[in-house]
């Protein structure tokens, strides 16, 4: 018996080395694992600082054009301008209206033959 553990006598530190090693990477894989993680969260939470600067800028200039388009098509701007002859209206004769009321459904019915 004293020959097999000389034998194997080199083995045990071996696999301690293997096993500390594996743990070491282990260990430093998780740690940059989470400074990559660290880093998307950064990159993420300045990117969606930036697209909601944008859409705040987006609103307002939504905001400001909808004002200009409510002012333009108010009855007195229209009235302006058709006062001005910049908007040319044609008036419909009644002859060319058609009116148009709501049509009925209608059912479809099958009869049935007599043989």
């Amino acid at each position: 018996m004293p020959e097999n553990s000389r034998r194997y006598s080199q083995a045990v530190p071996v696999i301690a080395i293997l096993i500390a090693v594996i743990v070491v990477v282990s260990i430093s894989a998780f740690f940059i694992k989470t400074l990559m993680v660290k880093h998307q969260v950064v990159v993420g939470g300045d990117r969606i600082k930036r697209l909601e600067t944008e859409l705040a800028e987006l609103n307002n200039k939504n905001e400001a054009l909808q004002t200009k388009k409510d002012q333009l098509t108010s009855v007195p701007a229209l009235q302006k301008a058709v006062s001005k002859g910049f908007v040319n209206l044609v008036k419909i004769d009644e002859k060319f209206v058609v009116n148009a009321s709501h049509p009925r459904r209608a059912v479809a019915v099958a009869e049935k033959e007599d043989r």
